[in-house]
């Protein structure tokens, strides 16, 4: 999960950031809501998460052996949930040891129009200074008839990394996924109101504890988000989520 700047904080006057300034890859030091870790503060959401992208996916259709663009790759926590003769390019900000594709310092891709079957973009559009280019980006790149999967922050608190910058209803998701260019087919949650809520007051909670007594916080907060997220249906998810996504295709034949 890293942020995709599209555009310098500072440069040389030319437009271009400086080599001090450039973008770089950052490297979580923090819980990721990606990774499933028992005793962690996001247990039960990434291993919902973990589901919802392989769900997303399975709707997505991708076929025997799919180009697969992974735009903010990390270290590519979904890759295995791909079809095992997937052509897979993990792209991300300069400093990532595992990227196959290196964004620019604008937030493009050097990648060609119409060459990919899939865009994966998981936890990366609320780090993203210009979410429309992004999402373009990922519209251009995509052939006639290929998917985005993508998955974002719904009520999720502040998570930076370095920076955080949108929060998404299912409605505003699909809306901005639409006006790039994509048609939005599916579109869901994680976490229902209560379940989302207790993860909020776990975080809350969490920073007056001393360091020792944070994993048993973890476990009786994580069983209760879970306990009480059994109550909702995907649609109770998609309206109140504390990540929300969507899977969209671009208009044209299909692959």
């Amino acid at each position: 999960m890293t942020d995709l700047p599209t555009r310098p904080r500072s440069g040389d006057g030319s437009g271009r950031p400086s080599a001090r300034n450039r973008p770089q890859f950052n490297v979580r030091r923090n819980a990721d809501v990606r990774r499933v870790v028992p005793w962690s503060p996001f247990a039960y959401v990434a291993w919902q998460l973990r589901r919802c992208v392989r769900d997303l996916l399975v709707t997505a259709d991708l076929g025997p052996a799919p180009t697969v663009l992974d735009y903010g790759a990390d270290d590519a926590p979904y890759r295995r949930h791909l079809p095992r003769r997937t052509s897979y390019l993990a792209a991300d900000l300069a400093g990532n040891p595992r990227a196959d594709v290196e964004i620019r310092a604008d937030g493009t891709l050097p990648v060609a129009d119409d060459t990919v079957d899939l865009v994966l973009s998981t936890q990366v559009l609320e780090h993203v200074e210009d979410p429309a280019l992004y999402l373009s980006e990922c519209t251009r790149v995509l052939r006639p008839g290929g998917s985005l999967v993508l998955t974002t922050h719904g009520i999720m608190h502040l998570h930076r990394d370095p920076e955080d910058y949108w929060r998404w209803t299912c409605d505003g998701l699909e809306k901005v996924v639409a006006d790039a260019g994509l048609e939005v087919r599916r579109s869901v949650g994680v976490l229902g109101l209560v379940p989302a809520g207790l993860q909020l007051v776990q975080v809350g909670v969490a920073r007056r504890m001393p360091r020792f007594a944070l994993a048993p916080l973890f476990l009786v907060f994580q069983t209760l988000i879970a306990a009480t997220d059994l109550g909702y249906d995907e649609g109770g998810r998609r309206d109140f989520g504390l990540v929300v996504g969507v899977m969209a295709t671009k208009p044209g034949a299909a692959r």
